[in-house]
């Protein structure tokens, strides 16, 4: 296998066992789970300050 379909599988399993973890942990769960929300409504609102600005021009 090249590198990039080795990096793949690899990233493949350890996100796995990334969500086997949390899944068994409830505190850290709810904790990461918090903190993603929170990025993503920042994420969303630099997105949107993006789309305004090239509307703009």
């Amino acid at each position: 296998m090249n590198r990039f379909t080795t990096g793949i599988v690899l990233g493949g399993v350890a996100t796995v066992a990334g969500i086997a973890y949390l899944m068994q942990d409830q505190r850290t769960y709810h904790k990461v789970m918090k903190k993603g929300k929170k990025m993503a409504v920042k994420a969303e609102e630099v997105i949107d300050d993006m789309m305004d600005d090239l509307i703009e021009r």
